[in-house]
């Protein structure tokens, strides 16, 4: 587009609510210098339907000579589904926005709303003056854009992990009760379930122990159970031992021999004096090497 036909165009724009619209190859040889001021420019892709497929989040206006791009982030709660809550997602974006701003001072204006059902951020970025054409302030945008959505989406799959995480501790088998549990274990032949089931009638079983918390619960790929018990009892037979007390469960086909038994005590001793006593379960029995 020429000179010409760019200030025609635009001044259809002047005092409109509308913006004015470019395709991204649109801009390549639009000088920023060109454009006047307090005209909102939108720059997104059509289709042949007439859809607009927005990249950016935002608008160009030039004022006082300096080109901004005005952000805008509008969430509807009835159909939010990512686990950071809808507030807590944008009160994010908010921090991400004020940090630039603190960097690299060329962000105003920073606005959020929570009106209940909606929220809203806006915020202004200016332009900085080394960036020459329409084409290249889009791009500083789209940049600036994808930093954003990388740290939260990052932020959103670490909440989700966490909450299948937490979900997956109050799986079924907490609600089993010891004789459905051993009857469970004894019986299942999938290897992962009876690992899993055992797991937990060994945790219900030790936290029947006054004082007795599992703390950590770790399951390797050679099926073996570790459970670690911090000891706060305070009956005598246990008060004596060790703040830590290490379990280990062999849910093997077969019975456990020796040096199972003696690795399991390296464990025990490589805790730094943390642990002094542990107790190592074999569901099937032990061999009589041991």
């Amino acid at each position: 587009m020429k000179k010409k036909e760019l200030q025609e165009y635009l001044n259809h724009y002047i005092h409109s609510d509308e913006p004015a619209h470019f395709h991204p190859h649109e801009t390549e040889n639009i000088l920023v210098s060109d454009i006047p001021d307090d005209i909102e420019i939108e720059i997104c892709e059509l289709d042949a339907k007439g859809i607009r497929h927005i990249e950016l989040e935002g608008t160009f206006k030039k004022q006082n000579g300096k080109l901004h791009l005005n952000m805008t982030h509008d969430w509807y709660r009835k159909w939010w589904t990512a686990p950071l809550g809808m507030a807590h997602h944008m009160d994010l974006i908010k921090r991400l926005v004020e940090f630039r701003q603190k960097e690299e001072k060329n962000i105003e204006d920073i606005e959020f709303d929570d009106e209940g059902d909606w929220c809203h951020l806006y915020y202004s970025i200016v332009i900085p003056k080394e960036i020459k054409t329409l084409y290249q302030a889009y791009d500083f945008g789209v940049d600036f854009s994808i930093w954003k959505d990388r740290i939260l989406h990052s932020v959103q799959n670490r909440i989700g992990s966490i909450v299948n995480e937490i979900a997956n501790e109050y799986s079924s088998f907490k609600s089993l009760e010891f004789p459905e549990l051993i009857e469970r274990v004894g019986n299942e032949t999938n290897p992962n379930i009876k690992g899993r089931l055992l797991e937990e009638l060994m945790c219900k079983f030790f936290s029947f122990v006054k004082g007795f918390e599992v703390i950590e619960r770790l399951k390797t790929e050679t099926e073996e159970i570790d459970l670690v018990i911090l000891n706060k009892s305070t009956t005598p037979i246990w008060q004596k031992e060790s703040s830590l007390i290490l379990v280990e469960c062999k849910n093997w086909s077969g019975k456990c021999g020796k040096n199972e038994l003696v690795v399991f005590r390296e464990k025990i001793s490589n805790r730094k004096g943390r642990a002094k006593i542990g107790f190592f379960i074999s569901w099937n029995g032990f061999a009589e090497t041991r």
